[in-house]
């Protein structure tokens, strides 16, 4: 886990990184002499007062693992972060102190009762830009439109979170562990036959969190609803069907984690049962490709010819994987992208930027949806995560189209029914190759089951 002096060594990074920043902002706009980071505001829903869950600011969050909304960084390069923490005197909510804590020796920590009294407790500040989420809260500190959240600032800030420090990567491994125990509990109730609803209970006592806390809705879907990419319902006790599919992650400190499995009993149609093996051994060459100066792009792109291979060997299209490739007939069948950077946020910041200073690097025309378009660098935490489904809506122009008769059809009917596979990890690119996060703690299908070569005549509807 983590320690006092690693989080030394994180703020040391993050200094240099801001130093970097403000440089860069300076070449296009005022010179700045730092940033004040705002935790965030808290907000109700219309017309109500009840609070939405709240989630910290990530370009604060990285600075300090504080919760709660108004808290402050006053950071300024070669100077000791100043970090106010608000703490208000309420007996609606517990506002007792919290426990001391490795990361307070290496600031300097002001305690103050509201956000007015912690920008007095500042004092004067420099020429500081404004990094969060409310510019009311800007504007109380007195700090102009034009200095809240700059794109010239903004846009080396997020490039420097695609690299993760010490500190970072070791958080998120925790949060992937920990994560990896939820996913256990959730195959376990799968076997005994539980609902989606009681699966995603049981995923949440594995992890040992309560819903707001984890970094995103789970997804738990049996049978065809594991087709569903972002399917959120949990149904309960009518919820039935042989495979389930569990996209779901833990936090640290807010750093997330995002595990994807999808499992089988076996009594699941046979072929399904051999894709979703072929799928977790593909999934490993794809992390082995997490390497120094490697696109990411190119994973994706891997990705869709393997996954065109195995649906080849299936018989499900009846041509050849170079064939395949070129008519685009693995995009109906892989709907999404290979993987997104991950962090503070699931879906980290920067996956499409060009450089430091701004600008777009868009993901390919035919495959709009890839997250990253990115060149890989030591540091870098991405996630890996192939997969294949049988939606009707998406297979349907393929259907009707010119490339009809490259589709066994009556086999992707039978396939329906089982709905769709992803295996997702979590892994770090070092110097020494891919560091796999989350698989040390939680096996895929495909591990120690191997993979039937004879798939085909699994898959005959003769």
């Amino acid at each position: 886990m983590t320690d006092a002096a690693e989080y030394r060594r994180h703020l040391a990074t993050l200094d240099v990184w801001l130093a970097d920043a403000l440089e860069r902002a300076g070449r296009v706009g005022p010179a700045l002499d730092g940033v004040l980071f705002h935790a965030g505001r808290e907000r109700t829903y219309h017309a109500d007062d009840r609070v939405i869950a709240f989630w910290p600011a990530a370009h604060f969050r990285r600075w300090v693992p504080l919760d709660g909304p108004e808290h402050l960084v006053l950071a300024v390069p070669g100077r000791r972060p100043r970090v106010v923490r608000v703490r208000p005197r309420d007996y609606w909510h517990d506002t007792a102190p919290p426990p001391p804590s490795f990361w307070e020796e290496a600031v300097e920590l002001i305690e103050a009762e509201s956000y007015a009294a912690g920008l007095a407790a500042l004092g004067a500040m420099p020429r500081v830009a404004y990094v969060g989420d409310s510019p009311a809260a800007a504007a109380e500190a007195q700090i102009p439109p034009e200095r809240i959240e700059p794109a010239a600032l903004v846009a080396p800030l997020n490039w420097h979170r695609a690299t993760k420090t010490g500190y970072e990567a070791a958080l998120i491994a925790a949060a992937a562990e920990e994560a990896a125990a939820g996913h256990l509990a959730a195959r376990a109730a799968f076997d005994e036959g539980a609902s989606e609803r009681e699966i995603h209970r049981a995923f949440l006592a594995g992890c040992g969190r309560l819903e707001h806390e984890l970094p995103f809705d789970t997804i738990v879907a049996l049978g065809a609803k594991s087709a569903i990419l972002h399917y959120q319902r949990k149904r309960g006790p009518e919820a039935a069907g042989d495979v389930l599919l569990v996209d779901a992650g833990s936090a640290r400190d807010g750093y997330a984690s995002d595990l994807t499995r999808t499992w089988t009993r076996p009594e699941a149609d046979p072929v399904f049962r051999c894709l979703v093996a072929g799928l977790d051994l593909l999934q490993r060459d794809l992390v082995a490709m997490v390497t120094p100066g490697r696109p990411y792009p190119e994973i994706h792109f891997e990705a869709h010819r393997r996954v065109a291979a195995l649906l080849s060997e299936a018989g499900i299209l009846k041509v050849g994987v170079d064939e395949a490739v070129e008519r685009g007939l693995a995009r109906a069948f892989m709907p999404h992208g290979v993987g997104h950077h991950l962090g503070l946020q699931v879906h980290d910041v920067g996956g499409h930027q060009a450089a430091p200073e701004g600008g777009t690097a868009p993901p390919p025309e035919d495959h709009p949806w890839l997250r990253n378009t990115r060149t890989l660098e030591p540091g870098h935490l991405v996630t890996i995560e192939p997969g294949f489904y049988f939606i009707p809506m998406v297979l349907e122009p393929l259907r009707a189209g010119e490339h009809a008769s490259a589709i066994d059809w009556p086999l992707v009917e039978r396939l329906e029914r089982s709905g769709g596979a992803r295996i997702e990890d979590d892994v770090l690119c070092t110097e020494d190759g891919p560091r796999d996060l989350s698989r040390p703690h939680l096996p895929g299908p495909g591990e120690n089951a191997g993979h039937n070569a004879n798939v085909r005549n699994a898959g005959s509807t003769g």
